[in-house]
């Protein structure tokens, strides 16, 4: 099971308590996520943003799409990662996570809020100047966005405290590379 602690607006559309008892903390690689619910044109849609990592999801909030949304949350992390070449047991625990369902609960890091916030934005940005579907947008953030939040620190590279959450993901769930020495011979 995944940790979705969710904002006071999308915990009422999901038909959950506004003070959903605190679930236990789960196994999952990437930990918690966040969610909100927002409107593009009277569409719904959920934005899921992962706290340790700043990756984004981007859902349909629809009726129906709310009642899946674990599924469709399952289905767009599998292909983004497929996408970016992220394989290996970690990916397939944090898919293990979100085909068990979520465990709602309510927010608590501001921070990861003021991140959402701007997630939601950018997703609006995306919609209406470039035409992007929501997976689209979501496999920009993922490459191209940037993602601060206190307990990250710096980023070593570029002495900056922005992180770009592929990168952020490849640490989490890519186990490093075994280097292997190669026999070497003397002529």
């Amino acid at each position: 099971m995944t940790v979705l602690r969710c904002t006071a607006k999308l915990l009422k559309r999901l038909k959950q308590p506004v003070k959903p008892p605190e679930p236990a903390p789960q196994a999952n690689p990437l930990g918690e996520w966040y969610a909100d619910i927002d409107f593009w044109h009277r569409k719904p849609f959920v934005v899921l943003l992962n706290g340790a990592t700043g990756a984004v999801l981007l859902l349909n909030g629809n009726a129906n799409g709310l009642r899946q949304l674990h599924e469709r949350a399952l289905l767009q992390f599998a292909s983004l990662c497929e996408h970016f070449g992220l394989r290996g047991p970690r990916v397939d625990a944090e898919l293990l996570g979100f085909h068990d369902g979520f465990a709602f609960a309510n927010t608590r890091d501001r921070s990861l809020l003021a991140s959402l916030n701007q997630r939601k934005y950018g997703a609006w940005m995306g919609f209406e100047h470039n035409g992007r579907s929501l997976v689209e947008e979501a496999l920009g953030d993922w490459e191209h966005g940037l993602f601060q939040h206190p307990a990250l620190g710096r980023e070593p590279r570029h002495n900056s405290h922005w992180h770009r959450p592929l990168d952020l993901l490849r640490q989490r769930l890519m186990p490093a590379a075994t280097v292997l020495p190669f026999a070497t011979t003397r002529h």
